[in-house]
């Protein structure tokens, strides 16, 4: 039967395991890497548990009301341990000797995605919106985002049914699921672009900015209504093309159906495929980006959208949706100047030193790494898998996918990531309400 001492008991253990592994991860991020994320996890958790400790120690009385009023401590307890096992799983991936590697990569790509539209709007330190997202390994076959506010699926198991009504409705950062395949075929981090694009969306545009600017294309009602609901992944797919070129598009092209029946399927979240890769490419068009190599592609996609009369229309009314995207200004400036876009060095000429200095292992890491060097390596390494397939019997790809890993930390801008310090205002107004909607959730008896 609970009581008092196995209940104080508890949260002694919690308190002092999330305070050793605090204390070991500092010590395991030498260079700052995660210095913004790892405060933020430690602090929200460590709020929460100051906040639950006064109700705990009022207890000073035994027998049956006191014994349920245990349990309902019990139960938030384990509630906030499953969430600090959330993050803490995620933060320690970096250990293991598989996945440890490829997340270094995947950490360079994030924040090289992440920073460049705060870096173009002069934003520094506390002016940034909290730590960067976070990449974490994960079995499954596309990447995907869980920004603050929306809760992973794994939080919501129940640790006791009536806690399922406080789950948490802000992670302290986003985290970034990237397949585990990454670690073999690490190119495929060029999908970064996208589900950072999420992060950067809610921080600087928004779903009432995207909603206005649909509405503002024409649209018939029911398209209107589409185009509202697919501008989230639309914005996206305009951001990661932003951040890789027409090799982003190429990517995507991949990871959807090639079936001409699969391509003009209907979907919820995005549009039809076909209609899709075709806006993405309109998106890359209007931008001056390249497009020789995927003109095959582009054939047989418009060749799908052809053949459908209400394909064609969706496909007219996103291009009129990705345009009205591009002319929104953030503070004055275009998405192109927030993702210092240079049409130029997408294309194959410009990435061809890189494929070949790829093939050299750094011998220390770069000097003055610029942000972009790490978009443009990891390009260049899907244009040589593009490649790879017109001859798949000589595509080195061990070789190719180690070079990366090797090279990306390398290219890693100097200093800490995210915010100088992690927003108090912001983690004390989580750790009140946390603390406060587990509180609510299930009251004392």
């Amino acid at each position: 039967m609970p009581g008092v001492w196995e209940t104080e008991a508890e949260w002694r253990r919690l308190k002092r395991e999330l305070g050793e592994w605090h204390a070991r991860r500092r010590l395991a991020d030498a260079t700052g890497q995660h210095h913004s994320q790892l405060q933020a996890a430690h602090t929200l958790v460590d709020g929460v548990l100051d906040r639950l400790h006064g109700p705990i120690t009022a207890m000073t009385t035994a027998g049956a009301h006191v014994s349920e009023a245990c349990r309902v401590h019990d139960r938030r307890l384990a509630w906030l341990r499953r969430l600090w096992e959330f993050l803490r799983v995620r933060l320690d991936q970096r250990d293991d000797a598989v996945l440890g590697p490829v997340l270094r990569a995947a950490d360079e790509v994030v924040w090289s995605c992440y920073r460049e539209p705060f870096a173009s709007l002069g934003i520094v330190g506390d002016g940034m919106a909290g730590p960067p997202p976070l990449p974490f390994v994960e079995p499954g076959l596309t990447p995907e985002v869980f920004p603050q506010g929306l809760v992973p699926g794994e939080l919501r198991r129940d640790v006791d049914a009536p806690f399922l009504r406080a789950a948490l409705e802000q992670l302290p950062f986003a985290v970034v699921r990237v397949p585990a395949s990454c670690a073999t075929a690490p190119w495929w981090l060029v999908h970064l672009g996208h589900e950072v694009g999420h992060v950067v969306d809610a921080q600087l545009l928004g779903p009432a900015a995207r909603a206005r600017l649909v509405d503002g294309c024409g649209l018939d009602p029911a398209t209107a209504q589409d185009w509202t609901r697919w501008s989230g992944e639309t914005f996206a797919d305009l951001y990661a093309a932003l951040m890789h070129g027409p090799w982003a598009l190429w990517a995507l092209s991949t990871a959807e159906t090639q079936d001409p029946a699969g391509l003009s399927q209907r979907r919820d979240s995005y549009p039809p495929p076909a209609v899709r890769l075709l806006v993405m490419a309109h998106a890359l068009d209007r931008l001056g980006a390249p497009l020789d190599d995927l003109q095959t592609e582009l054939a047989r996609w418009q060749a799908v959208v052809d053949a459908d009369a209400s394909l064609s229309a969706s496909a007219q009314a996103g291009r009129h949706v990705v345009e009205a995207l591009l002319t929104e200004r953030v503070q004055r400036s275009s998405w192109r100047d927030l993702a210092d876009w240079a049409p130029g060095d997408w294309r194959r000429k410009a990435l061809l030193p890189w494929s070949q200095r790829l093939t050299s292992r750094p011998a220390t890491p770069e000097p003055k790494p610029r942000r972009a060097d790490i978009r443009a390596a990891v390009a260049a390494t899907v244009m040589r898998r593009r490649d790879g397939d017109a001859t798949p019997t000589a595509f080195d790809g061990d070789g190719i996918g180690a070079d990366l890993l090797a090279w990306l930390p390398a290219l890693r801008e100097r200093g800490t990531r995210g915010a100088a310090g992690v927003p108090t205002a912001v983690l004390e107004a989580q750790c009140a309400a946390l603390a406060r909607d587990l509180m609510d959730a299930e009251p004392l008896p």
